[in-house]
């Protein structure tokens, strides 16, 4: 028996339940595919309270998470969050983050993976900082609404304003008896909102709430194809401790000019030498699905390997994001090697999808 969330005992009688590092989550409901849809052209619901999180408190603690973390953290404003990343000595990704201000207070969510080891690492450099670190994974709930319809499901259950509430921006709103943290954030490249609280006992009755107003329940088996879709690295995939954010096409979270950060010493000589590989996406041309570890090819050499692979039922085509050792254009034509035979895909840019159709930047109709 795995980790459970507060909500283990609707997944159990309504999804398909699977390990997912150490927790019993749901893969998928009534499947993936009719999942993903539902977030792309409605609102789709998660539970992703198996994620960690933590508050950082203290007049010290914006100063210390622009020590630990590779973006600016203390110029935040009060309810603005922003994404991280926490890199070691060597430049290499140790995990992914968001970070939100609450004035001398801050919450960090990163990967459920993680957990125990961004604790570790974060309270392993507190010397000097006089701040407290207060863990809150296990003693909170946290859901992701996404999709266009979002805010018209979430908005009749919530006494906060939401339309005027900005991408990365929050707010505190009482959902169903609930004190929520909500925030315009999400995993999928959609619209949509986070919705976290340290009310665990009253998770259910928030969850069945914006079911009844209209959300369509979604297991990790569609999130994972709606972040590959948009062009999300997923940690121990896409990123990790041996890629650094200028491979993997995060630079934009990395503010060198702070005085100081962990990791900062490399980031700088990789920012000046330049890299030998980056994150590529490829969108399949031949009728195939590409997964991790598969082989990228050109001219029938090797220039990579695929990191996420998935099918995608927005595109109705297979897609990839994997590293290359080349530099290529979008439309370029590349190989991938799937059980031994050469699959046909071309390069493309990310998100892979038409933003003029699809995610938050959609043309409103």
């Amino acid at each position: 028996m795995g980790r459970r969330t507060p909500l283990f005992g609707f997944h159990s009688s309504h999804g398909h339940i699977g390990d997912f590092v150490g927790f019993d989550m749901p893969l998928w409901y009534e499947g993936i595919v009719l999942e993903v849809t539902s977030v792309r052209e409605r609102a789709g619901l998660f539970d992703i309270s198996h994620m960690g999180k933590a508050r950082f408190e203290g007049k010290e603690a914006g100063r210390f998470l622009d020590h630990l973390t590779t973006n600016e953290v203390s110029t935040l404003q009060p309810l603005q969050a922003r994404y991280c990343l926490l890199c070691n000595e060597d430049g290499g990704i140790l995990d992914d983050v968001i970070v939100v201000r609450f004035g001398e207070e801050y919450q960090v969510v990163w990967n459920a993976s993680n957990r125990e080891k961004n604790l570790k690492w974060s309270m392993g450099h507190l010397k000097g900082f006089d701040v407290k670190i207060e863990e809150l994974s296990d003693r909170s709930f946290m859901f992701a609404l996404q999709g266009p319809l979002a805010q018209k499901v979430l908005q009749p259950l919530c006494d906060a304003d939401l339309a005027g509430l900005k991408r990365f921006r929050g707010t505190w709103g009482e959902v169903r008896g609930a004190e929520c943290l909500i925030t315009r954030t999400g995993y999928t490249g959609e619209d949509g909102f986070e919705i976290f609280s340290t009310h665990p006992e009253r998770a259910e009755k928030v969850w069945t709430a914006m079911l009844s107003s209209g959300a369509v329940p979604a297991g990790l088996g569609a999130r994972d194809v709606l972040r590959t879709e948009a062009g999300f690295p997923l940690y121990g995939h896409d990123i990790n401790e041996a890629i650094n954010p200028f491979e993997a096409r995060l630079e934009f979270a990395v503010k060198l000019e702070k005085p100081d950060f962990l990791g900062k010493d490399a980031l700088l000589k990789i920012s000046k030498e330049g890299v030998r590989r980056r994150r590529t996406g490829i969108r399949m041309v031949d009728r195939a699905i590409p997964r991790e570890g598969f082989e990228i090819l050109l001219g029938g050499k090797e220039i990579g390997h695929v990191t996420s692979g998935t099918y995608s039922p927005t595109l109705k085509t297979g897609i990839a994001m994997g590293y290359i050792n080349v530099e290529l254009a979008p439309g370029t034509e590349v190989f991938i090697d799937i059980r031994g035979r050469e699959s046909r895909g071309v390069v493309s840019g990310m998100p892979f999808y038409d933003t003029e159709r699809y995610g938050w930047k959609r043309k409103q109709t």
